[in-house]
C-alpha cells in the first residue's frame, strides 16, 4: 500500500507485487498443458462434474501467441472465462473454476479458485486421463510402502485405505470419461 497526499487530499493504491502476481499468474495460464496452444485440439477423455465445460473451454479457448507484459494484457487473459482451467497435480485434478459453484472458498468470493483446499465434490472439479494415470501410480506407491514390513500395521492400513480410495477415482474416471468429439470435415 502506498499512501499520497496532494493538495490537502490524501489516497491509498495498491502497487507493485500485486500487479507482478497478476502478469505471473497470467502467464502461467497462457502456458498451461491443458490451454489450447500446445493443444490445438481436445484429446484424451475428461470425467467429473466440469468435464464438458473442460472440453468445451479447450475447444472454444483462443490461441495465444506472444507474452505477456502489461497488467492490462493480464487482466484480459485472467477475465477470459475460456481459460479458467487450473490444474492441481496434488490433488490429481483440474479445477474448471466458476465462482457462483466452487466450494474453495464458502464464506467470501473470489477471482481464482483455492487450490489448497480443493475438495473432490466440487462442480468445477475436472480429470483427465493424464490425472487418472497419476492416480494409479500414486496408489501403487503407497501399495508399496503399505506392504513394506517396516511401516507399523496402522499407518500401513492407514496408506492400504487411501491406496484404494485413489484406485476407485482412477476406476471412475474410466467408467464416467467423455471423448472430445473431433470436427467433422
Amino acid at each position: 500500500m502506498r499512501t499520497a497526499v496532494s493538495g490537502g487530499d490524501a489516497a491509498r493504491g495498491r502497487d507493485g507485487i500485486h500487479q507482478l502476481l497478476d502478469i505471473e499468474t497470467a502467464r502461467a495460464t497462457a502456458r498451461h498443458p491443458h490451454h489450447p496452444p500446445r493443444r490445438p485440439r481436445p484429446q484424451g477423455a475428461h470425467s467429473g462434474p466440469a468435464a464438458c465445460r473442460a472440453i468445451h473451454a479447450a475447444a472454444q479457448a483462443p490461441a495465444f501467441a506472444g507474452s505477456i507484459r502489461t497488467h492490462r494484457q493480464a487482466r484480459d487473459i485472467l477475465g477470459n472465462p475460456a481459460l479458467t482451467g487450473y490444474d492441481n497435480p496434488r490433488s490429481f485434478l483440474m479445477c474448471v473454476y466458476k465462482q457462483d459453484r466452487a466450494l474453495c472458498h464458502r464464506l467470501h468470493a473470489d477471482d481464482a479458485p483455492r487450490l489448497d483446499r480443493c475438495r473432490p465434490s466440487c462442480a468445477n472439479v475436472a480429470r483427465t486421463d493424464h490425472h487418472a494415470a497419476q492416480l494409479l501410480q500414486h496408489a501403487q506407491a503407497l501399495e508399496k510402502q503399505a506392504a513394506s514390513e517396516a511401516v507399523p500395521g496402522p499407518l500401513a492400513d492407514r496408506l492400504a485405505r487411501r491406496a484404494a480410495h485413489l484406485r476407485a477415482l482412477a476406476d471412475r474416471h474410466e467408467h464416467d470419461r467423455i471423448h472430445a468429439q473431433e470436427p467433422t470435415s
